[in-house]
């Protein structure tokens, strides 16, 4: 994953950056507010006068990349063309300028096989391994948990988004023969998906056998064939 933070705009930004890059080489349990202020090209003591402590500025950065994402996201229809593909290694809003299905399939893969994805954008190994060990601080501290529970209503919206996209580009053929089989929402495809993803992300980034991994991603892809074409296409909120 490209560094977000490459080019700062701002003294805050500039913080986050090295925040960012000395938790990606450190990890949670070793990165420190020094450590941090080794990655800063101006005074570490800033790093301090804005931030009360490590968690606080943690924090700070799972909300700046949050509200990101969100941004990257907002409006419109987040399916593009198969010709958009090429253009999801210039910048993060060109991302998601591809299908529904294919970015449903980068989702899940960025949970069980994060190593395999090669868009600039992508989470790579280090990138979940590092929010995994953020979101595990959500059990002891408030901060976090108030975090991921944005986070969590923000993922959940945007793939309840892609869902209803996915389902609408399945062939007519298999939505008629899926009619008589009775039909499900967007948002329970969205939220089986999701909590797959954050249990696959704990189970890649704590264990080290990796058996496990084809047969979760097959059954998850078997999942979503046979749900897709009985997922309503319609917004209810519409």
């Amino acid at each position: 994953m490209d560094d977000p933070f490459a080019e700062p705009s701002n003294t805050r930004q500039a913080i986050l950056g090295a925040a960012f890059r000395a938790l990606c080489e450190h990890g949670y349990a070793s990165v420190t507010i020094q450590r941090i202020g080794d990655e800063f090209d101006k005074s570490p003591s800033l790093v301090y006068h804005h931030y009360d402590g490590k968690d606080d500025l943690l924090v700070d950065l799972l909300e700046f990349l949050l509200d990101e994402f969100e941004a990257s996201v907002a409006g419109g229809s987040l399916g593009g063309s198969p010709d958009a593909e090429d253009a999801a290694e210039t910048t993060p809003e060109a991302a998601f300028d591809r299908s529904a299905r294919d970015q449903l399939d980068d989702y899940l893969t960025a949970a069980v096989d994060p190593a395999s994805l090669d868009q600039a954008y992508a989470p790579d190994a280090r990138f979940v391994t590092v929010m995994t060990e953020l979101r595990s601080q959500a059990a002891n501290d408030e901060a976090y948990r108030e975090h991921f529970d944005r986070s969590d209503r923000v993922f959940g919206e945007y793939l309840e988004r892609l869902v209803r996209e996915a389902a609408a580009e399945v062939s007519r053929e298999a939505a008629e023969a899926a009619d008589d089989e009775g039909s499900v929402t967007a948002s329970e495809v969205a939220a089986t998906l999701q909590t797959f993803a954050t249990g696959g992300m704990f189970r890649w980034a704590t264990t080290n056998d990796e058996a496990w991994e084809a047969d979760s991603r097959a059954g998850i892809d078997r999942y979503l064939e046979a749900m897709l074409p009985l997922v309503e296409t319609t917004d209810p909120d519409e």
